[in-house]
């Protein structure tokens, strides 16, 4: 498909997918639809003739939109796990290949019982226990699951993701949280949200700051709080739980008070925010540390960036060739640059100054140009 398309708003986007599909036979899979609205947002898309050749299959963890969509009498329930399953599923994420002493496999057990064959539950449960070798620590978390049982599984599967975030150390808390900020079932870069972290100052360790980045992502993952969605060549990406976004909604609400005055990141995932931003008197926010504007093709280096000098983390995008300014200099705080662009070559041109700026550790370009540092430097 064109790259011409990413720059199309979504009524563009829904009418070109159902011309498309008028022409075509297809086979469409939407998984899990939450809610009636998503739906009725969805459908306008796809072509309102009836194809006999065609099929949409959609899932969703909620009845009522199954019935909504006009599926009811082709619907199909899925069954919860049974107890063997429960507990194979339970087993295999908490122990992997060890060995399993006989006092864990009669807790676990129950553990596996009582999360009434919700996959999800078990291995976010598995997760938590995974690191423990305890079995005091393993009846504990038992009584907390069985305290959190209930005839809604939405509601269950919140309370055990809210019993695995308690449990977490302060920096994996910091970290998870911090993947509140992106939308809903987005893929994420591995290696920039490590960045991010670091800029932000979550990882107050020694020197190899990268290794302690990876050791904190890959315990979430290991607790079944991060799902590792993709891997390339390029680069790995992970996508956060879809549960998840409720626990971060609430846990961020819980402490918002004044939060303009502490705001220490911007990230902006759509264009009419990137322009506000720019727009904006960014000199207020004086103690900025991480800034990331996606979907907005700047032409010339924002200047008002420059005052920003706390900044550690900066992300841009731009349509044509860069010029950066030697100001870059003052933002001496600045560990990772990157400028991307969606489909036309382009061109960055760095000043000298830029090797003044000694804490830049990742530089992230299309084609550049990169003086060669003053003799001072070398």
């Amino acid at each position: 498909m064109d790259d011409t398309v990413k720059t199309k708003g979504e009524a563009e986007l829904a009418d070109m997918l159902q011309k498309s599909l008028k022409i075509n036979r297809y086979l469409i899979v939407l998984d899990d639809i939450w809610s009636c609205e998503v739906w009725d947002g969805v459908r306008l898309c796809f072509p309102t003739e009836d194809n006999a050749e065609s099929r949409i299959l959609l899932t969703t963890r909620n009845n009522k939109v199954a019935c909504y969509a006009g599926t009811e009498s082709i619907s199909m329930q899925m069954d919860f796990m049974d107890q063997d399953e429960s507990w194979k599923l339970f087993k295999s994420a908490a122990f992997s290949s060890e060995a399993l002493p006989y006092e864990f496999e009669t807790v676990g057990k129950q553990i596996a019982d009582d999360c009434h064959g919700l996959p999800l539950t078990i291995v976010v449960v598995a997760g938590l226990l995974k690191s423990e070798r305890a079995i005091e620590d393993w009846k504990s978390v038992g009584k907390d699951v069985t305290s959190f049982i209930t005839n809604d599984p939405d509601e269950q599967c919140s309370r055990v993701l809210g019993l695995s975030y308690i449990h977490l150390t302060s920096n994996l808390k910091t970290c998870l949280l911090h993947f509140g900020i992106f939308p809903e079932d987005s893929e994420i870069p591995v290696k920039n949200l490590m960045r991010s972290w670091m800029a932000e100052g979550f990882l107050k360790f020694e020197n190899d700051l990268e290794g302690v980045a990876e050791k904190c992502l890959q315990e979430l993952v290991d607790r079944c709080l991060v799902l590792i969605c993709k891997k390339s060549l390029d680069g790995t990406k992970i996508r956060i739980m879809a549960l998840l976004t409720p626990l971060h909604r609430q846990l961020r609400d819980h402490d918002n008070n004044d939060i303009l005055k502490r705001t220490r990141s911007i990230f902006s995932f759509r264009l009419k925010d990137s322009d506000f931003i720019l727009k904006s008197e960014l000199i207020h926010f004086k103690l900025l540390k991480v800034l990331e504007l996606r979907h907005r093709q700047i032409d010339n280096f924002p200047l008002q960036i420059l005052s920003l000098i706390w900044l550690r983390y900066l992300s841009l995008q731009c349509s044509e060739n860069l010029d950066i300014p030697p100001e870059i200099c003052r933002l001496w705080n600045l560990q990772t640059f990157i400028v991307q662009v969606l489909y036309q070559p382009v061109k960055i041109t760095c000043p000298e100054e830029i090797w003044g700026l000694m804490q830049l550790r990742h530089l992230k370009l299309p084609e550049f140009y990169l003086p060669n540092p003053p003799k001072r430097i070398c």
